[in-house]
Order: structure tokens, then C-alpha cells, then sequence
């Protein structure tokens, strides 16, 4: 299972160097045949076997990432339709975010007025404030009608910086662009339905800025809230890269481990004093339960974004070993959750954080592994942070 999980990742890593996509009715047969490898014969035909099935997994991350990329990158822009006006009809689908001059929001495109016109199904827009024209001010949920002019996502790419390719491909944001300032901007109707959260989000935003208005740590409070870290001042902003401490400003895995911890930790511990309760269900499975809970609540508040999407997958993982009562190896909940991280977002791998979070978590394992007995609880504590 271990070595299975680890060569399925090497395979997706593989995908992901590639200037170009690979013709897939190559790999999928190969990949395949590895189960109808013989079983038993000698010692040597069982080495062979083993090696075969781990260049079968191999074979299998690199083309399932392949297919999964493949389709992505069909829902394009059309060469012909860069820089040109198109009116779509779409709903405002995450929640705006405020820029220097306007908003930028995710955009769901629902039909498209221009005759001919080939617009991907999500799209990333920006509006900016004229000195003449009212300001547009759009919520998450409102269906809207824009002509736009869009471009098909392109960034700078410098080795160990910002991708902004790679995160609107992750992301399925396969154009952006702007709403024109002199065409069409009518708004249709409030279209709650399938997009709550947002709403819930952008509410949430609202009121922390209503309430505390503009005193210093209410941007601060706003990104760890509800994921909207434009709130933060520039002044904030350097203070906090100065210090090192910028990256805890945006919600990520360690916010929602954090989280779920401390609902897993309360439930565990209110539920044993509960006799009728443990008879029920038992205390370690509900404290799991609530903890995945706990932390799908904080992923969706916060945005949902691929660090949280990850965390929330694994821990998903984690507690869904836990619920089948098995004495499972610390190292094959690892891998199956790596597995499950990598099928939901073969991107991933190109993240840093991916690869801390995976470290981190084996580095935990293996020092906590208590092969000689029990320690105190504060010997594992420490142990850990040495080991951090």
C-alpha cells in the first residue's frame, strides 16, 4: 500500500514536468495489465512481479493526471477571442475581493450572447472604478449580465515563485479579464441557490467590518475568518514579512489542524463522562466525527481553497480509518491519504505546502512512534518540536 501510494505520487510528479501532454492510449493499457500478473513462482518472478506493480502505479498517477489535465485544458479560450468584447450571462460564484481600483471575483458562466463566442465555463474578472461611471458592486450569488474582453491566463513564471498558470489551472480558471467600462453591466436577479456559503461568507466579512470598523486587526481578523486577507493594510503586510510570520495570515493547513484538533480533543473528552453516550458510540469515533466536522465548517468558510481542500482530505482520511476499527500502521494512513489528496488535485505536487504538510505529518509519526512504551505527555511534546 505504501510503496503503491509512493510511486502513484511519483507517477503524477512525472505528469507534471511536461512541457506537452502525452498521447493517453498508451499508458492506460500498460497500466492496467498489472492486474493480471500471476501470482506465487519463485522467489525471482516475485521480485519481477512487485517492481512490475510499482511501475504500474507509477504508470497510473502519470496518466490519470494526464486525463484529469487533458480535460482541463479543453475548456479554453480560442486564440480568436482574446482582447475582443463577448456579453455572457454568468452568477458572481465565490466572494468579491476588493483591489485598488474595484473588485476581482470568480465568475460562472452561464450562456453567452455573442454570436459564435467560446467562453470556458469559469472565468476570472476584475472591474475598475471610472472617474465618471458609478462603481459596480457585485455579491457573491448575483446573476449579471457584462461585456468583458478576456485573455487566456498567462503569468510570469520564475523558479521558486508565483505561478499564476499553474493556480488558475488548479483552480479551473481558464480565462480572465475585465468588465468593460463602456459596455453592457445589468444586474439580474439575486441567485442564492447553490451558492450560500458565499453569501454566509461575504455577510460574515460585512459584519466584522460594521462592528469594528477601521481599527487596526480588523483585516487581520477578516482573513482568518472568512479567508479575504485585502483588508490587511501594506504597513501590516511588511511588518509580518519582516517578521516571518506572513504565511500565518492565510488560512492553511495548519488552521484547520488546529481547529480540528481542539473539536476532536473537547468531544473526546466530554463524551467519556458520558456513560449512555460511550455505550453508543465510542468516544475516539465521535471525537473524529466532530473533528471533520469541525474542520469541512472552516474549510467552507474560509474560502475552500486548495491548502484547506488538502488538510480536509486527509484528515477525512484519518478519521475514516479510525471509524473501521482496524489497527492500521501510521504509515498506510499516510499513504492512503496521500493517495486521496493526489486523486482530488493532482496539482498539488507542485506545492511547497504539499510536500511540508506530507514531511511533517511522517516526521510526526515516526517520533512519536513510542516503540517502547508510553511516554509522558510532555516528553512527546517535546520530541516533536525538536524534531519541527
Amino acid at each position: 500500500m505504501v510503496s503503491f501510494a509512493l510511486f502513484f505520487a511519483l507517477g503524477v510528479w512525472a505528469l507534471q514536468q511536461q512541457s506537452f501532454l502525452p498521447a493517453l492510449p498508451f499508458y492506460w493499457p500498460l497500466a492496467a495489465s498489472c492486474l493480471f500478473l500471476p501470482q506465487g513462482g519463485q522467489l525471482a518472478w516475485r521480485v519481477v512481479r512487485r517492481a512490475l506493480i510499482l511501475l504500474c502505479a507509477a504508470l497510473l498517477g502519470f496518466g490519470y493526471a494526464a486525463w484529469l489535465a487533458e480535460s482541463r485544458l479543453a475548456d479554453a479560450l480560442p486564440d480568436a477571442w482574446q482582447g475582443r468584447d463577448i456579453t455572457l450571462t454568468g452568477v458572481v460564484a465565490e466572494m468579491p475581493r476588493a483591489h485598488e481600483r474595484g473588485q476581482r471575483f470568480v465568475f460562472d458562466v452561464k450562456s453567452v450572447q455573442t454570436a459564435n463566442a467560446q467562453v470556458p465555463r469559469k472565468i476570472l474578472l476584475a472591474t475598475y472604478d471610472g472617474n465618471k461611471d458609478e462603481p459596480i458592486r457585485v455579491h457573491a450569488g448575483e446573476r449579471w449580465r457584462f461585456t468583458v474582453r478576456l485573455k487566456q491566463p498567462h503569468g510570469t513564471s520564475n523558479p521558486h515563485g508565483y505561478d499564476f498558470e499553474a493556480w488558475a489551472l488548479e483552480r479551473s480558471l481558464r480565462a480572465s479579464g475585465y468588465v468593460h467600462p463602456k459596455g453592457e453591466k445589468q444586474y439580474l436577479v439575486s441567485e442564492v441557490s447553490g451558492y450560500l456559503v458565499e453569501r454566509l461568507r461575504e455577510n460574515v466579512r460585512d459584519r466584522f467590518h460594521r462592528i469594528l470598523g477601521d481599527t487596526p486587526y480588523t483585516g487581520i481578523l477578516v482573513a482568518l475568518a472568512v479567508g479575504d486577507q485585502a483588508s490587511i493594510s501594506q504597513a501590516q503586510w511588511q511588518l509580518f514579512t519582516r517578521s516571518g510570520i506572513n504565511h500565518l495570515m492565510s488560512i492553511s493547513g495548519l488552521h484547520i489542524t488546529m481547529l480540528a484538533g481542539m473539536f476532536f480533543a473537547l468531544t473526546y473528552w466530554l463524551w467519556r463522562r458520558s456513560a449512555r453516550l460511550t455505550l453508543l458510540f465510542p468516544a475516539r469515533k465521535a471525537a473524529a466525527l466532530v473533528g471533520v466536522l469541525a474542520a469541512l465548517g472552516y474549510s467552507l468558510i474560509s474560502g475552500f481553497e486548495i491548502p484547506a481542500q488538502r488538510t480536509l482530505y486527509m484528515l477525512a482520511t484519518f478519521a475514516a480509518m479510525l471509524m473501521l476499527s482496524r489497527n492500521i500502521a501510521p504509515s498506510q494512513m499516510l499513504a492512503a491519504a496521500l493517495t486521496v489528496v493526489l486523486l482530488a488535485d493532482p496539482w498539488a505536487v507542485l506545492s511547497a505546502g504539499f510536500w511540508l504538510s506530507f514531511g511533517a505529518v511522517t516526521l510526526i509519526f515516526y517520533v512519536t512512534a513510542n516503540r517502547l512504551g508510553q511516554p509522558h505527555w510532555l516528553k512527546t511534546y517535546g520530541k516533536v518540536q525538536w524534531a519541527m
